[in-house]
């Protein structure tokens, strides 16, 4: 059904053996059922490809500082066009007043690209404006220490006495 009133037009047997069913499916496909042609074939099950979860994709971060409050996300991501295989591009913006915090992020899908934009990139001006670049913490690593942390810290309550 697709909804309480109407009618899909289309419903499942299930058959008591596998005779019953090539029977019925012999004698029933294209049979006339009130006015109706019906198609009686066997169900298919339809497979999706399976759902592959991935990992935390590592990126690496170039800080980008000494933006103009006029710079945007695009303007970034124009600038690093032809650094490599850039993943993201992102100013910082404040949020009471909205306006750019001054600095902002573009990630790179290998250390070695993000490294070679700073290396082409570093003291380009943009707008006006000398840029700075970092290279930023690895955030894959960071996770990993704050899951051990977590993990630790349920060891020590586990032998901690509380009564």
């Amino acid at each position: 059904m697709y909804n309480s009133s109407r009618n899909r037009g289309l419903a499942f047997v299930t058959m008591a053996s596998e005779e019953e069913a090539l029977a019925a499916l012999s004698h029933l496909n294209l049979y006339d059922l009130d006015g109706r042609v019906i198609k009686v074939e066997f169900a298919r099950s339809v497979k999706k490809a399976p759902v592959v979860a991935a990992g935390p994709v590592p990126k690496y971060n170039v800080f980008v500082g000494n933006l103009t409050w006029r710079v945007r996300s695009r303007d970034l991501r124009e600038l690093f066009n032809g650094s490599g295989n850039i993943l993201s591009a992102e100013v910082i913006f404040q949020s009471n007043p909205r306006r750019s915090a001054g600095y902002g992020f573009v990630s790179f899908a290998s250390k070695e690209e993000a490294e070679a934009a700073i290396t082409t990139l570093s003291g380009r001006k943009l707008m006006g404006r000398r840029i700075r670049l970092v290279l930023s913490k690895d955030q894959a690593v960071d996770a990993e220490n704050k899951v051990d942390t977590y993990e630790q810290s349920d060891e020590i309550s586990d032998k901690v006495d509380y009564s």
